[in-house]
């Protein structure tokens, strides 16, 4: 399981956690260090158009 954590563009509080499992990409966001949510699965394209950014796993 490889995680990173991607603070938001807009609000200073908020940050997302992108997941890498063998399953897909897991996105959850978390307030003032708070999760909010249960988190989705999506795809990574989807991650990166959302967040605006380019996501990249190091390699073990």
């Amino acid at each position: 399981m490889k995680r990173i954590i991607v603070q938001d563009k807009y609000n200073n509080i908020k940050s997302w956690e992108v997941t890498k499992l063998s399953g897909g990409f897991y996105l959850k966001q978390f307030i003032d260090g708070k999760q909010f949510g249960s988190g989705i699965r999506t795809t990574k394209k989807w991650i990166e158009s959302i967040l605006e950014t380019k996501i990249k796993f190091e390699k073990e």
